[in-house]
């Protein structure tokens, strides 16, 4: 039976790819309530974008981290995100 993945302790964290601030990026205050993947539906049409938001806040280990009443920036147009993502580790 061939080893689990998940048991493997010789795994090597992959580099956190981060989202520069952009002037077009929104400010969303963040209430209590609010789930990224409705923040990315909101305002990317993709729930499964939340890391998009994510990589924005780079302060923030997991979405569990974040409080309530901080104001998160949305990187915003998400073309600048894609266009950018495979050239650099900061965008």
């Amino acid at each position: 039976m061939p080893a689990s993945r998940y048991q493997n302790n010789s795994l090597v964290p992959q580099p956190v790819k981060k989202i520069l601030p952009s002037a077009t990026d929104i400010a969303h205050p963040f209430k209590i309530g609010e789930r990224l993947d409705n923040l990315a539906q909101k305002y990317y049409s993709d729930p499964t974008l939340s890391w998009v938001i994510m990589a924005g806040n780079p302060e923030y280990e997991n979405e569990f981290d974040i409080p309530f009443g901080i104001t998160l920036r949305i990187p915003y147009p998400l073309q600048r995100v894609f266009d950018k993502w495979l050239l650099s580790s900061e965008i």
